[in-house]
């Protein structure tokens, strides 16, 4: 049945756009989403963005000619979360036709392709993860199963998939043998990068201690409770945890109970737009997921580029597609994912010979001759134009 609050918010959106772009989240704090919706804006295209926060209801994104209007996150997990989702968004989008559909992940395709079927429409899917190989689905064969069905249903009416890495984009050429592929890494643009001393003012550290820092939500198989327990056996450095997350309060519990207070630091996180002033000011950037799924072992975080764009080398799990940017480029070092005691000695490595860690450093703009947001916002943007044209 739907609520009185939704059905006035979906009248409140009765139009005509160029793009709908729907993303399970808040776009606004969305690297991903609010690149891309920042390149359809500079195309000169209304564009509505339905997500999920608050206040509920319709806002300005401060992107031009973008419009977003925020749903109620719905109570639940897995297949009972992605159900009531996709009933509101399907809400939604009753009241709206759009040249394109723009799905940004898996538990909004259903939604958009109806609405872009209802429309006769183009869509657009952002496999932004492999969604069937999540560690939600590890060890849950009718977990995946759903993911799977879901997405075998809806990929091959996609006018063009997005994806994050090559891996990920083999494996639905192969799986689904899914077209139309594109390749969007999560490269940040460019912004202001010198280094600086913002986390050592804010937590008042001295000259000679290294920090390392993680940037991003603190969750389940991300390997927090194992970065922790390196600072154990790590002399002369700090851990600093930028972000919040369902893990935080546990992750903050076990600092306590192992008395690493003054060796394992939290604040919060900061706006996108400020987030590469405030990571140069680290010496390290730590990305340390765990080897538990297929999504883990093919992804690309936004953190590995954003460290890179920052100037920051990188201590990471020895996953293919991040250890293959880290050994190329030699911009940091890897380590055996899920090994704390492996991950404590690179860590003394690091923080001991300053003459590698400057080494780390000067090869970064490196990874960024290669691997950069021109490179990749052109080859979103040559994607996506016949799809407005045609």
């Amino acid at each position: 049945m739907q609520s009185r609050e939704h059905r006035d918010l979906s009248k409140s959106v009765h139009q005509s756009v160029d793009i709908a772009f729907a993303l399970t989240g808040d776009p606004r704090v969305n690297s991903r989403a609010l690149r891309q919706l920042r390149l359809l804006s500079e195309l000169g295209l209304k564009i509505l963005v339905l997500g999920l926060g608050t206040p509920v209801g319709v806002a300005n994104m401060n992107i031009k000619d973008v419009t977003l209007m925020c749903l109620p996150r719905p109570p639940g997990s897995g297949p009972q979360f992605f159900w009531r989702n996709h009933r509101q968004f399907k809400s939604a989008l009753k009241q709206v036709k759009s040249k394109v559909y723009h799905a940004s992940d898996l538990y909004t395709l259903p939604a958009m392709r109806q609405a872009a079927d209802r429309h006769n429409a183009r869509l657009v899917f952002d496999a932004r993860e492999l969604y069937t190989h999540l560690p939600s689905a590890t060890r849950r064969p009718w977990v995946r199963t759903t993911w799977e069905v879901i997405q075998h249903l809806h990929i091959h009416r996609a006018n063009c998939v997005y994806t994050v890495s090559e891996s990920i984009a083999h494996h639905l050429k192969k799986k689904h043998n899914a077209q139309n592929v594109c390749l969007m890494r999560n490269i940040p643009a460019p912004q202001a990068a010198t280094s600086t001393r913002t986390l050592r003012e804010q937590l008042a550290l001295p000259p000679d201690v290294t920090i390392i820092l993680h940037q991003g939500n603190l969750q389940k198989h991300r390997g927090a409770a194992m970065m922790v327990e390196a600072m154990l056996h790590t002399e002369n450095a700090v851990l600093v945890f930028m972000g919040h997350g369902p893990l935080r309060p546990d992750t903050e519990h076990l600092v306590q109970n192992l008395g690493l207070q003054s060796k394992v630091r939290f604040i919060d996180p900061v706006p996108p737009e400020k987030l590469l002033s405030v990571t140069a000011s680290a010496d390290l950037g730590l990305t340390f997921l765990e080897d538990c799924c297929l999504n883990h072992r093919y992804a690309l975080p936004n953190k590995l580029f954003e460290y890179i764009a920052a100037g920051v080398p990188v201590v990471a799990s020895d996953l293919p597609e991040i250890s293959q940017i880290i050994q190329r480029f030699n911009v940091g070092c890897v380590v055996p994912a899920g090994n704390s005691r492996a991950l404590a000695a690179a860590f003394n490595r690091a923080v001991s010979d300053t003459e590698l860690r400057h080494t780390w450093v000067a090869n970064t703009p490196g990874v960024q001759k290669v691997f950069n947001f021109t490179t990749e916002s052109e080859r979103f943007t040559a994607a996506y134009l016949p799809l407005l044209n045609g």
